[in-house]
């Protein structure tokens, strides 16, 4: 059976609505006290309207407030887990920094944003050596996790000022798509105030976002250096093992010469020693390194004449390499609290060896003045260090306080 809704509202009887004993009404008075009892019921009136749109405005704006403060939050929040990052990273003390660690508090923006940015997080510097930790989003997380080879950092545009720039990912944040990369570059210039850093990320070697350019300061640096006196041999055998695997070992001449290691320094980003050697003319003349320009001339291939003589350059830069690793094999670096460390065991990006730090390139120098670097992966506390074992002689170092003094 139908009904219509009339018929269910003829037995219905709101008890909170006066009928004044049960007295039939008119429905146009029915209906005035059911709207009168509808607007109690809800507790506001026609004339409350503009109050409920400004309640509804203040707590929109509230809301608003509220939502802004924690994406705030969660920039700063970012920030300061990549800072930790980074720390963490350059083996810096969360409690007590070294010295030439700065930190930076600009945020990153979060939330809704897609356009590539980079923000400075850190930087530390070393001598000639500068190293950053720069924030950069959205990464794709494929790109971070570091499983496809496919992916990589690489520089964008020319390097003004520096003369080399290494980029690595050191750390990453899949919620807000942020990597932590630590950019390390050998100043050309060390009177710089600052210089700028852009990068692209790369796919199948070709760019797929660019980041930056992000303006790094140049901050101050410090360095101990103490005088020292060790000899190092270089013989044919050395000279030998330079030319290493390479076929048809031409027949050198039997020769011993000797230099030496006049000083060493240690700042927070390497350990840095000065030697005097014979010169490449010099040497050439005793090894009977001519033999390999007689080699190039052989060539089927004509060689350009600025890489004229390159292997004799390159044999004398090796073979005294290979002296200086020999000498320094049982390098040790002693520190104040009593311990100390054999060199080639520290953590090191190049395997525990010392690399001729000459510039514009390595091996660069002829005229009998060489540099050797030993770089580890983290940085060196210099308000630790005391002193440095070479072929057995130790030679301490000036302390941080007597320098400051």
């Amino acid at each position: 059976m139908k009904r219509s809704i009339s018929d269910l509202l003829d037995h219905y009887m709101d008890e909170r609505v006066d009928l004044h004993g049960g007295t039939p009404l008119s429905p146009v008075r029915i209906k005035e006290l059911t709207m009168k009892n509808i607007v109690q019921k809800n507790g506001r009136n026609r004339d409350q309207s503009p109050r409920r749109f400004k309640r509804s405005f203040s707590r929109g704006l509230l809301v608003a407030a509220v939502l802004l403060s924690l994406c705030c939050l969660t920039a700063f929040a970012v920030v300061f887990t990549l800072r930790d990052a980074a720390r963490a990273d350059m083996g810096v003390s969360q409690d007590d920094p070294i010295q030439e660690w700065t930190e930076y508090d600009t945020p990153l923006q979060t939330g809704t944003q897609t356009e590539p940015q980079a923000t400075l997080v850190a930087t530390m510097c070393s001598g000639s050596q500068l190293y950053a930790y720069i924030a950069v989003s959205p990464v794709p997380e494929e790109a971070a996790t570091g499983t496809s080879p496919e992916w990589e950092w690489g520089p964008r545009g020319g390097f003004d000022g520096y003369t080399a720039l290494n980029l690595e990912q050191a750390s990453y944040d899949p919620n807000t798509l942020t990597s932590l990369v630590k950019v390390s570059m050998t100043l050309e210039d060390r009177s710089l105030e600052q210089v700028e850093v852009s990068m692209n990320l790369y796919h199948n070697f070709k760019p797929i976002a660019t980041y930056g350019p992000v303006t790094v300061p140049v901050t101050e640096s410090q360095a101990l250096t103490c005088p020292a006196d060790i000899t190092v041999v270089n013989t044919t055998r050395q000279m030998e093992e330079a030319w290493g695997l390479r076929p048809d070992m031409p027949e050198f001449s039997e020769y011993t010469q000797e230099g030496t290691i006049y000083q060493i320094s240690i700042c927070a980003g390497y350990i840095q020693l000065e030697m005097t050697t014979p010169t490449l003319e010099e040497w050439t003349a005793v090894s009977g390194a001519e033999v390999l320009l007689e080699l190039e001339q052989q060539s089927d291939t004509p060689v350009p004449p600025q890489l004229e003589g390159y292997l004799v350059r390159k044999m004398f830069g090796g073979s005294w390499s290979v002296s200086v690793e020999q000498t320094l094999e049982d390098a040790r670096l002693n520190y104040r609290n009593g311990t100390s460390e054999l060199i080639s065991q520290i953590p090191s990006p190049y395997a525990g060896t010392w690399l001729s730090a000459e510039e514009p390139y390595p091996d660069a120098n002829e005229d009998g003045i060489r540099l050797y670097r030993f770089t580890p992966t983290q940085a060196f506390d210099l308000s630790q260090v005391e002193s440095i074992t070479i072929a057995g002689k130790t030679y301490v170092f000036p302390q941080l306080e007597d320098l400051s003094s």
